[in-house]
């Protein structure tokens, strides 16, 4: 279980600008119904090529199916593998 600190969850609850997390930080967040992501307009991913190589595929994946279809998604990487080129298609 992951831990998060109860005004973590009210500044969520009251409303943020930027959320700042780790993928499995955010699935958490978004099944507590914590961090709710239907108005979201940016995404930004860094390091989305270590993020992928380390097998978090399935949890961005996740992350944006809870994300409306129109948004902006930008990834940061140093390198553009074919998986990160493949996600960019799909977001």
């Amino acid at each position: 279980m992951v831990f998060i600190h109860r005004s973590q969850i009210r500044m969520l609850k009251t409303g943020v600008h930027i959320i700042v997390a780790t993928p499995g930080r955010l699935i958490d967040l978004i099944e507590r119904k914590v961090a709710k992501l239907e108005t979201i307009t940016d995404v930004v991913m860094d390091e989305a090529d270590e993020m992928l190589d380390m097998g978090f595929v399935d949890d961005m994946e996740e992350i944006m199916r809870n994300l409306p279809a129109e948004r902006q998604t930008l990834l940061f990487s140093a390198t553009m593998p074919r998986p990160i080129l493949s996600l960019t298609k799909n977001t």
